[in-house]
């Protein structure tokens, strides 16, 4: 469980977020839906522990953070820029983020990074480098070495939006089954993509969270679904702050 309590953070004089409180189950799949600017990837850098926070407190379980989140391998984050290694071949960028979590038996090692690799489609390319793959390649390579470590909560900030339409819809379908019984929260600007992915959407609009909704799952192309997409669209640009009605 992920409780988060009336979370600020400033930058210098801008206040980029006001009084975030959000709780993320065991299992569930948390969608952080809003424009450039709302606040969405910073509150996941916070949890990542890539940047501080102002005030307020951040619950992982039992353990409860004030201003800074430590690092931790049981919390993973996948971000748009993959960040892979380029002087290693896709099955050593996973040893080497093994490696730096205590596992030294190179046996274990290896049939990690295999097992993973198959795990995402890539079982054929393991000694390929990231120069030689493609974007979607890549980014199945992140994936594979985040969920090698097994962590308990992974983020995800835009990791498909840099992809061509047919990868970035199969990465999606394939996302939901590599990261069942997981917490993930996955920042997007895109309302397909939550709609499609979130068990919970929480829209947020200069740095504020304006509503909670749980997916109603509403089948593509209904009349139900285009009207709840039309309404989560006027709730990103502020428009309105009411959806009640239509779940």
């Amino acid at each position: 469980m992920i409780e988060i309590s009336n979370l600020k953070k400033s930058f210098k004089d801008i206040c980029v977020l006001h009084d975030i409180n959000l709780r993320v189950d065991d299992g569930e799949f948390c969608v952080l839906l809003g424009a450039s600017g709302s606040g969405k990837s910073t509150i996941l850098k916070i949890l990542s522990s890539l940047e501080s926070f102002d005030s307020g407190s951040i619950k992982f379980d039992n353990s409860e953070f004030k201003n800074q989140i430590p690092s931790s391998k049981d919390r993973q984050i996948i971000m748009q820029h993959y960040s892979l290694m380029p002087w290693l071949n896709a099955e050593d960028n996973i040893k080497f983020a093994l490696k730096c979590s205590g596992i030294k038996d190179k046996n274990k090692l290896e049939n990690i990074s295999k097992k993973y690799l198959s795990l995402v489609g890539l079982g054929n390319i393991s000694k390929k480098y990231p120069h030689s793959l493609s974007g979607g390649q890549c980014q199945r390579v992140a994936i594979a070495r985040a969920l090698a470590l097994d962590p308990q909560v992974l983020f995800l900030d835009e990791p498909f939006s840099a992809l061509d339409p047919v990868v970035r819809a199969n990465l999606q379908n394939e996302l939901k089954d590599l990261t069942k019984n997981k917490q993930v929260i996955f920042v997007t600007h895109d309302i397909d993509e939550a709609i499609l992915l979130g068990d919970k959407i929480v829209v947020l609009h200069n740095g504020k969270i304006i509503k909670e909704i749980k997916n109603p799952k509403f089948t593509p192309n209904t009349p139900k679904y285009f009207e709840l997409k039309s309404v989560i669209y006027k709730l990103i640009n502020g428009e309105v702050d009411n959806i009640e009605y239509m779940i």
